[in-house]
């Protein structure tokens, strides 16, 4: 166990805790110590018989079934799939799985957010530290990195274009589970979210002491004590998943705001490719690798995206059309005969008082009807 914990010190300290626990499981299902299931697994490939040296697949697979039955979901059996693989692989007797084997199906908890329920999350009147929670969210929402990736940015990754007031903001940085360099941007709404925040962090309350932001601040803090902390992948995820709980929403996760922007940016014609490069994925083929936008190309097709993605409803105010100044009734006067009497800009009124009193219609000069006096 030490050995391939230690093998595994690449991959993020949350991902090998789970895959320990995971594998940790597998073993008691078993009724086996690590160390006999690796004994038995050498001991198995020896033999000639094909069904022998596939033992340890067959057992993962009535283990899957079992946690299947237990309830759990296809995305939680495709991590203990991974887990269990894991160990023999670093071991140098990898499993052997059909495709087949593979659990199947999309987990609910990691469906796409739509906009209403990312407002009606953001803006419940029941949240905790509604700010942080706030700028979390919309941050995720605009930027679609993950939580093991936003988690690590500083203040000072987005100090000089929050500073200068810029509308999009540029994040560039090599992802922690791919480790391929992710060029995405945040719009209007996470920024002015973020702006609260660290005005709120900047301040203090009754709790926690005023915090001097500096470049070197962790762009997403625990509320947990007094010293500033980075707050935990797990802290980050639990809130978002929480927010979501308390609206009803309880297949949305921090991952489903990830989605949320791959969609809304495929919506919005963005080319594939270039989504792919804003979300840190892996080029599928080579023709792709030749696709290389500039930052300002992305930027400029996120921008075109925004609207988009932007969750907030438009504001528009509402104002009323200034009414048009009444013309004054102008004074009648005894005509002499044949004269043309006075200027009627559609006026209905003195129109029909003229003609009451006498006087017909005779030319219309410029837009303007002149009466005279009936013979």
């Amino acid at each position: 166990m030490k050995y391939w914990l230690d093998e595994t010190l690449s991959k993020e300290p949350a991902t090998r805790k789970l895959y320990l626990r995971n594998f940790t499981k597998f073993s008691q299902w078993l009724n086996k110590t690590p160390d006999e299931i690796l004994e038995q697994r050498q001991k198995n490939l020896r033999s000639t018989d094909p069904k022998i040296q596939r033992t340890i697949e067959s057992y993962l697979i009535k283990f899957l079934a079992d946690q299947k039955k237990e309830g759990y979901a296809p995305a939680t059996l495709q991590v203990v799939f991974a887990s269990v693989r894991s160990f023999f692989e670093i071991h140098y007797v990898p499993l052997r799985m059909r495709r087949g084997d593979y659990p199947k199906g999309e987990s609910l908890g990691v469906r796409r957010a739509n906009k209403k329920a990312i407002l009606k999350a953001v803006e419940n009147k029941r949240n905790r530290n509604k700010i942080s929670l706030k700028a979390m969210i919309l941050f995720l929402k605009d930027s679609g990195l993950r939580v093991s990736d936003a988690r690590l940015l500083n203040y000072g990754d987005i100090q000089i274009p929050l500073e200068r007031g810029d509308e999009i903001i540029p994040i560039t940085m090599i992802t922690q589970k791919s480790k391929i360099v992710a060029k995405t941007f945040i719009g209007k709404e996470a920024i002015d979210a973020l702006k609260e925040y660290l005005k709120a962090r900047r301040k203090g309350n009754r709790r926690i002491p005023p915090e001097p932001i500096t470049a070197k601040s962790p762009l997403f803090r625990t509320w947990i004590g007094k010293e500033v902390k980075r707050i935990p992948r797990e802290s980050f995820c639990s809130n978002v998943r929480q927010a979501f709980l308390r609206i009803g929403e309880a297949n949305v996760s921090a991952h489903s705001l990830r989605k949320f922007l791959q969609t809304n940016l495929e919506v919005a014609g963005v080319n594939v490719n270039w989504i792919d490069q804003m979300l840190g994925h892996r080029l599928i083929n080579s023709r792709d690798a030749y696709s290389k936008p500039t930052d300002e190309q992305l930027k400029e097709a996120y921008a075109k995206a925004y609207p988009q993605i932007k969750v907030y409803p438009e504001i528009i105010e509402k104002t009323e059309p200034t009414p048009e100044p009444q013309a004054k009734p102008q004074p009648i006067s005894e005509p002499t005969e044949n004269e043309y009497l006075v200027k009627i800009a559609n006026n209905i009124t003195e129109a029909t008082q003229l003609i009451a009193q006498g006087y017909e219609y005779a030319a219309e000069i410029d837009g303007t009807k002149l009466f005279k006096k009936r013979k």
